[in-house]
């Protein structure tokens, strides 16, 4: 394939699987670029070049990037992964160039489950856990995880709840579920005391009682008799 840009490449037909293919070198690309401190300034379509190398493997170049600004690097990088998602499940779905419809990120985050049909299934879960929760992570980390049959830890490393929803800990749903786990084991911890002492303190108390109690019956026993 020659080099043209991502928005020439779109206009033709392909497959969710090489769709997905090249999404995981543009993130690739991305998290290149984060890490040689710059970030990316324009993902409109006609700002993407896309290519392939030697071996035949998709590569992406960024027309626009800048310097971080200092101290906010962490803030760019996660409105870069961000955009790049946006733009991906446009991609997906073909509503990128369909001026009838208002597709804008507000209307996605409230909407995003409404998506999951024109998404890769396996990978559903990242675009809805980097869009609608915030989470910072790169598509080419998360599908190497799959690769590797880590996902279900990733998913646990997250705080993944049993309802599907993904929350990190700087979240207030996230912080609810942190503090649940820390607090369980001064509870079995109260509870094994509250054991300890029933053990300790009661035990002798009834056999105590009940010494003087059987006596008193057998006389009383005997009396009748």
């Amino acid at each position: 394939m020659k080099e043209m840009t991502l928005a020439d490449w779109s206009i033709h037909y392909h497959s969710t699987e090489e769709m997905r293919q090249v999404f995981y070198a543009q993130s690739n690309a991305l998290k290149r670029t984060h890490h040689y401190g710059y970030y990316v300034t324009d993902f409109n379509l006609d700002q993407i070049l896309i290519g392939n190398d030697e071996h035949n493997k998709n590569y992406i170049i960024f027309k626009s990037v800048s310097l971080f600004p200092e101290n906010q690097e962490a803030i760019y990088m996660k409105k870069n992964v961000k955009t790049e998602c946006f733009q991906e499940i446009g991609l997906y779905c073909s509503m990128l160039s369909d001026v009838t419809i208002e597709f804008t990120p507000t209307f996605l985050q409230e909407n995003m489950d409404r998506f999951s049909p024109f998404l890769p299934e396996k990978d559903f879960q990242y675009y809805k856990r980097v869009f609608v929760y915030d989470t910072m992570m790169y598509l080419c980390d998360y599908i190497d995880k799959q690769n590797e049959g880590e996902i279900a830890k990733l998913e646990g490393e997250v705080g993944a709840t049993h309802t599907g929803k993904f929350y990190t800990k700087s979240t207030p749903q996230g912080k609810m579920l942190k503090d649940q786990n820390d607090i369980q084991p001064f509870q079995i911890q109260e509870n094994a005391s509250q054991a300890a002492f029933a053990h300790t303190f009661l035990l002798p108390f009834v056999i105590f009682t009940l010494s003087l109690l059987i006596p008193l019956l057998a006389m009383i026993f005997g009396s009748i008799r």
